[in-house]
């Protein structure tokens, strides 16, 4: 215990739920155990908002991002960027000098980089965690000089692993944890919950649209729209006939009612964002996996394949899917319970989550 006192941990990452669930995880575990830590993340992310409502203390800093298209707009755009990265460093530094933090853990993306390099500067203990199959550039550079690489998929995926590798799998929130040990509660129907990321998806919502009405007369259907998209679909929903509105249910963004939804639904619907799926596996969850085609360097094509190989999960690419397609795939899906529950068994052999964060709070302490 008197090691644990001694400990100050930075958490660092944000942008998307893939990078901010997993440290929510960890922040949880940590504060379980009475371990200080500070969460670090953008000013406009949605990282600020989310640790505000668990009442952790959090800092932010400037960041920028790397665009790898060519473009006279993208030029200018990194140069701009580039300086705030430079802030970002001596801010970052300002933060491990007040706090005295002796370990950082980076769940990467771009506003983990300016930190990740002054934990070099600094001399502090760095942990990077990676979710994708293809490691992420921040995370690709910061592996070259990291203390600890922990990974969700084997470490042999990654072409530069050592011995500092480690497979944790993905640290998954306490709700979610305790909730994937009760019985789902009843129901009436079979339940679909579409959550294509935090951000929402255009393109799966577009898949949605003209589908919803068919869907909701057999199923009910939770559906995680992002704040771009809500209004629309709740205009949908009060559209609907009046027997049809209680089975289908939009939200901007599903947060505290998640846990709930996961235990009821016999099939998941999101891109191939691990997070999404390590929260499905833990559930024990079927899910149809639609990649997102733009993640950078194709890694969300590369975890779908890879799971779809295993006979974990059902995936179809945007280019493959049209809304009556998807309509079919769904509709077959749930008239074969069996298959139902082998791909649920499958995805959860896959992510073997109960002792992640263990496994991180051991690396952490060491």
């Amino acid at each position: 215990m008197e090691k644990d006192k001694q400990l100050r941990v930075i958490l660092v990452g944000g942008g998307t739920g893939g990078h901010i669930f997993p440290l929510i995880a960890i922040g949880e575990e940590l504060e379980s155990r009475k371990i200080p830590f500070v969460y670090v993340g953008g000013e406009h992310g949605r990282e600020k908002e989310i640790v505000a409502s668990y009442g952790w203390s959090f800092e932010t800093i400037q960041a920028g991002k790397w665009r790898r298209y060519f473009s006279l707009s993208s030029l200018l755009l990194n140069l701009t960027d580039s300086f705030r990265v430079v802030v970002g460093f001596f801010q970052s530094l300002v933060i491990l000098y007040r706090t005295q933090a002796t370990v950082v853990i980076s769940k990467g993306g771009y506003v983990a980089l300016p930190f990740v390099y002054a934990t070099r500067f600094s001399k502090t203990k760095l942990i990077i965690h990676e979710s994708d199959a293809l490691m992420g550039l921040t995370n690709k550079l910061s592996s070259r000089f990291a203390d600890k690489v922990l990974t969700a998929f084997e470490t042999d995926v990654y072409p530069d692993s050592d011995q500092r590798y480690l497979q944790v799998g993905v640290p998954i929130r306490k709700s979610l944890r305790m909730a994937a040990k009760l019985k789902g509660p009843a129901k009436t129907r079979p339940v679909i919950l579409v959550m294509p990321g935090i951000q929402g998806s255009q393109a799966v919502n577009n898949y949605l649209k003209p589908i919803i009405k068919k869907l909701v007369n057999h199923y009910d259907l939770i559906h995680s729209t992002g704040e771009k998209d809500f209004v629309f679909f709740q205009q949908l929903q009060a559209g609907l006939e009046k027997n049809e509105q209680s089975h289908y249910k939009p939200y901007a963004f599903i947060d505290r009612e998640l846990p709930y939804y996961f235990q009821s639904a016999d099939l998941v619907i999101g891109r191939a964002s691990i997070t999404t799926i390590a929260e499905g596996a833990m559930f024990g969850k079927a899910m149809y996996l639609i990649p997102l085609p733009t993640a950078a360097g194709n890694h969300q094509v590369i975890n779908a394949r890879l799971l779809t190989k295993a006979e974990a999960v059902m995936a179809k690419e945007q280019y493959q899917l049209s809304p009556d397609i998807l309509f079919d795939d769904i509709t077959k899906l749930l008239s074969q319970p069996e298959r139902l529950n082998s791909l649920g068994r499958k995805l959860r052999r896959y992510f073997q989550e109960d002792a992640t964060l263990e496994l991180i709070i051991k690396e952490i302490t060491n």
